[in-house]
């Protein structure tokens, strides 16, 4: 775990979400005893089976909605380490597992108004009838698509981890001008209207200094 200081972004100072940032590439630690719990049969199998050659179309913000016309390949070098923790005074990223399906769920569904209108036209995302059942569909999926390293899906959560905040989601790029797309959003209910602009200014340093990409799409933010 190591401590990331300040740098300089294309010749301009920035700090780093109301502080400095631990990023890891090791295991996390293991979950509370409560939360290994043993999942059902059907979960089991879906987070663990070989993925179809098809996926399900646009789960989860639309992360395969941008990944579908891509070649299924691997978009990272092979001996790259993905991280698997950043933790800060404001927040923590981790990957997302089935295991926060019921505080991803609150998440969106608090706000599904302006998901729909970022999402939906491109991706179908979230649908009208946005049940549990699918919400849970889809953070398997895209639990299954890190496991594949073919796209990686992280929760940003309170520091405690009580709380869900949003989500972050890296992809191939579908055109040939950039290495990767990203794709964030912070839910609407949250109390602190600056929370979204820092976690923006964050991920954009992350993924050219963290990850092997040296040009980034972010779909609705460039």
């Amino acid at each position: 775990m190591a401590v990331l200081p300040r740098r300089r972004i294309r010749g301009s100072p920035r700090t780093l979400i109301g502080g400095a940032l631990r990023i890891s590439r090791e295991a996390p630690h293991p979950q509370p005893r409560e939360a290994a719990r043993t999942e059902p049969k059907e979960l089991a199998e879906l987070t663990a089976s070989p993925a179809p050659h098809e996926p399900p179309e646009a789960p989860g913000a639309g992360v395969q909605g941008m990944a579908r016309t891509v070649a299924r390949r691997t978009f990272l070098p092979d001996d790259f380490v993905v991280p698997t923790l950043v933790a800060g005074p404001r927040f923590r990223i981790r990957p997302i597992t089935v295991h926060d399906v019921v505080k991803d769920y609150a998440a969106v569904r608090g706000s599904l108004e302006r998901l729909r209108e970022r999402f939906g036209p491109d991706w179908g995302w979230p649908a009208e009838e946005f049940t549990f059942d699918q919400a849970l569909i889809d953070i398997a999926w895209l639990q299954k698509e890190g496991q594949l390293r073919r796209s990686f899906s992280y929760a940003v959560t309170t520091p405690d981890e009580e709380r869900q905040l949003g989500r972050i989601h890296i992809a191939p790029s579908d055109t040939p001008d950039a290495d990767a797309v990203v794709v964030f959003w912070v839910r609407d209910d949250q109390d602190d209207p600056s929370l979204e602009r820092e976690l923006e200014e964050f991920v954009r340093e992350w993924v050219v200094t963290t990850w092997p990409f040296k040009t980034v799409r972010f779909p609705g933010r460039d």
